[in-house]
């Protein structure tokens, strides 16, 4: 019902005004740059038939003297401090965090759809598990989703571009341990409790990427619960910090900044602050 009336109040804000052209990959320009960069919105999670770049997106690579990921995954000892925070201290059960009842549902989930036995995961942190749930059941409907910085990743390595990142690993670890563990399970169940629902949910997010539909995606992100909860944390804060980086890099040469589509809408997305900044940024159609 909720997001019933959220989509028909954006319907009737979108008739009111004209709306921006959308685009997936965005120009800056502006405030004495010497050439453009591009802000590219990426999916951790697509079926590798779904994964297309335009012409323009290869242009702007080629063009590029560095690619900046949100996190450099490309980085083997980022990759190192990544897994090991990714695990609880020996003391730490995540079957703690449920009762009973609540757990056998989940286990039984997890065997029945993920083919994984839950118990195998139990030192992991909740978000982890949450992410390992969304990336297999949720985003995609294929056995081996592939990811965009992954392939961009490739590119870059085809022109011997160095590949950076707009935070380290621990970093972005840090923000989603600043969630009580508690919350986050009460995410997982809630997930698994209605699938539906959540695969719905996926479903129009995944439409409006394929679309390149930034402000769709983000109010799509926006109207979960458990993003109202934590959007400035997860979403206001990181891009206050990412857009310092952009435009810093953006300065010194020609550069590729490849982040998670969600951080591009909204009034406190990566454009709107870049512009804010004076900067002039412009969807490549």
């Amino acid at each position: 019902m909720l997001l019933s009336c959220s989509l028909m109040l954006l319907t009737a804000k979108a008739q009111q005004q004209p709306q921006e052209k959308s685009s997936l990959l965005w120009e800056i320009s502006g405030k004495g740059l010497q050439s453009p960069s591009w802000l590219y919105g990426t999916i951790h999670a697509i079926c590798p038939q779904d994964l297309h770049f335009s012409s323009a997106t290869l242009d702007a690579v080629k063009q590029s003297k560095s690619l900046y990921l949100e996190v450099n995954i490309d980085d083997k000892e980022e990759i190192g401090r990544l897994q090991k925070a990714v695990f609880m201290p020996e003391s730490y059960s995540f079957k703690s965090l449920f009762t009973d009842n609540d757990y056998v549902t989940l286990s039984t989930w997890f065997r029945d759809s993920l083919k994984i036995e839950l118990a195998q995961l139990d030192r992991l942190k909740p978000l982890v598990i949450y992410s390992i749930m969304i990336r297999k059941f949720f985003a995609t409907t294929c056995d081996a989703p592939a990811s965009t910085e992954g392939e961009f990743i490739k590119l870059a390595k085809a022109q011997q571009l160095p590949v950076k990142g707009l935070e380290t690993a621990l970093e972005q670890v840090s923000f989603f341990d600043s969630i009580p563990d508690t919350e986050e399970a009460a995410m997982i169940l809630k997930a698994v409790t209605d699938t539906a629902k959540s695969v719905r949910l996926y479903n129009q997010m995944m439409t409006a990427y394929k679309h390149g539909d930034i402000q769709s995606l983000y109010n799509l992100v926006n109207e979960t619960e458990d993003m109202a909860n934590y959007r400035e944390l997860l979403l206001d804060n990181r891009n206050r910090n990412w857009t310092g980086v952009i435009a810093s890099e953006a300065g010194k040469a020609s550069t590729f900044f490849a982040v998670g589509a969600g951080h591009l809408g909204g009034n406190m997305g990566v454009i709107a602050l870049l512009r804010k900044q004076g900067y002039t940024v412009k969807p490549v159609l």
